[in-house]
């Protein structure tokens, strides 16, 4: 690991880290709840969310480094909207679609800047590849078994997996198989058989693949 690789994850952590606390900030507004849901119990001070982004953003420094610095463009708003829409998918259990769609087109930028900065348009295919293949599948599993996934899921799948696919698509592939398999091995341990809230092992699923296999 070079001086500069170094740099990068420190200043990186830091920018979480000063993005994390602006979303906690924003989340203890409750803005996102709906009229019927200001009645819910307070979901805490969620100190978890800085320490989560900073932690999620500097991992994702250090896998790229200097060398690759330009994935970061697409898969860094991993890190920064993940917490975030984990966050409300727990006190609520939706992801909202307003936030859902600036997550969308700050990964779409972020893989055309990159295949632009590296002059690899394999990037931007993989994305796009990824993407609508995710989109494709879990639409089908959910046919198969009406009610699987919530609306805001489907429409999370395909970002988690054009921002993967950036890097690889045997990352995507990693990532909704680990989304899948913590998902489904932690529903012996839930102890409100609410609606399941899928949105946090994606953020996690995503993180993982591109930690272990990016």
């Amino acid at each position: 690991m070079t001086r500069g690789d170094l740099i990068l994850i420190a200043a990186v952590t830091v920018l979480g880290a000063v993005i994390g606390f602006a979303i906690r900030a924003r989340l203890a507004t409750l803005a996102y709840r709906h009229d019927g849901e200001v009645s819910q119990p307070s979901p805490g001070p969620r100190w978890w969310i800085p320490v989560t982004v900073a932690a999620a953003s500097g991992l994702l420094a250090w896998r790229f480094g200097v060398e690759r610095w330009p994935l970061l463009l697409p898969t860094l708003p991993l890190a920064l909207f993940g917490p975030w829409l984990s966050a409300i998918d727990l006190d609520v259990r939706r992801l909202p679609n307003r936030l859902l769609a600036v997550h969308g087109i700050v990964v779409a930028v972020g893989v055309g800047t990159a295949a632009v900065i590296t002059g690899d348009l394999s990037i931007a295919m993989q994305a796009a590849v990824g993407g609508m293949v995710a989109f494709v599948v879990f639409w089908i599993l959910d046919r198969v078994r009406p009610g699987g996934f919530g609306w805001g899921d489907c429409k999370y799948i395909p970002i988690i997996g054009a921002a993967t696919a950036a890097v690889s698509l045997s990352v995507a592939w990693w990532a909704f198989l680990i989304a899948c398999v913590a998902a489904v091995g932690s529903t012996p341990f839930r102890r409100r058989r609410t609606a399941f809230p899928f949105g946090p092992w994606l953020a996690i699923g995503a993180l993982a693949a591109i930690a272990l296999f990016g």
